[in-house]
């Protein structure tokens, strides 16, 4: 018991490890390896997940123009409630109302898809959730916060950027007050989206690890209520899966439109 208790312990190790974004995320696909398929393990790299997630997208655009200028049906229809749901439920509302923000649906549609496509690879036994790696959401944090910055740049220069992080109105002497803690609460927000993502995502899978490793601890008779137990955590990170992807979205969408259009 001691013994399965340690390879438990080491087990699970590994996986935060990996979450936390060490370069040890490699050595815990040696079943892989036990299985004549050690080339696989490059899976369990999040750099590869990457890739492969960036190769879908790809794909998934290039799946979609095949409709273009056609009546939509089958995955182009799909793709098409998808792209009107970004700008109805996303854009539109945070950037002004109706019209307003065309822009940006690509940039939001492509967010939402890159995320559900890493955390939903993640679940697959073979492949890493690059999702639940924190270097992996800190940079997606940064392209919100280059997104935000740039947008309202362009919409204004220098001066839409005052405005962005200097709210009109104020007295004289708590300008600069103001203004330094609008630019904290900007930085907050970019925080606050890598942690988010980052921390239901690493935490929903360090379940299923602990799940699966008390299964092979308690043995082949107390198997049963572990496995019902991980597949219930399974499904329900599916859904997680898809409201992780459509809540870092929609926050972006929203600190981005408060910032392009602060009077809104």
């Amino acid at each position: 018991m001691q013994e399965r208790l340690e390879a438990f312990q080491h087990y699970v190790e590994h996986h935060v490890l990996h979450h936390w974004g060490t370069p040890d995320a490699g050595t815990h696909a040696d079943w892989l390896s036990s299985l004549g398929h050690q080339g696989l393990a490059i899976f369990h790299f999040d750099a590869v997940m990457l890739f492969v997630v960036a190769l879908l997208l790809v794909a998934v655009a290039v799946a979609a123009r095949r409709k273009i200028g056609r009546v939509p049906s089958g995955f182009g229809l799909l793709m098409e409630k998808y792209v009107v749901f970004i700008r109805d439920e996303m854009v539109e509302p945070n950037f002004g109302g109706k019209g307003q923000g065309r822009g940006f649906i690509p940039f939001f549609c492509t967010l939402f898809l890159f995320i559900l496509l890493a955390n939903l690879l993640g679940l697959i036994p073979l492949f890493s959730c690059a999702t639940g790696n924190i270097n992996v959401t800190g940079a997606l944090a940064l392209v919100f916060f280059a997104a935000a910055l740039g947008a309202t740049a362009r919409k204004g220069g220098v001066r839409a950027l005052g405005a962005a992080f200097m709210p009109k109105g104020l007295p004289g002497p708590l300008g600069p007050i103001m203004f330094v803690m609008e630019v904290i609460s900007f930085c907050t927000r970019t925080i606050a989206l890598m942690i988010r993502l980052f921390a239901n995502m690493m935490g929903g899978h360090i379940m299923l690890y602990i799940m699966a490793a008390m299964t092979a601890i308690v043995g082949s008779l107390w198997a049963s209520p572990t496995v019902l137990v991980a597949t219930v955590l399974y499904f329900f990170e599916l859904f997680v899966a898809f409201l992780q992807a459509y809540v870092f979205t929609m926050l972006a969408s929203v600190f981005i439109g408060m910032m392009v259009h602060p009077q809104h």
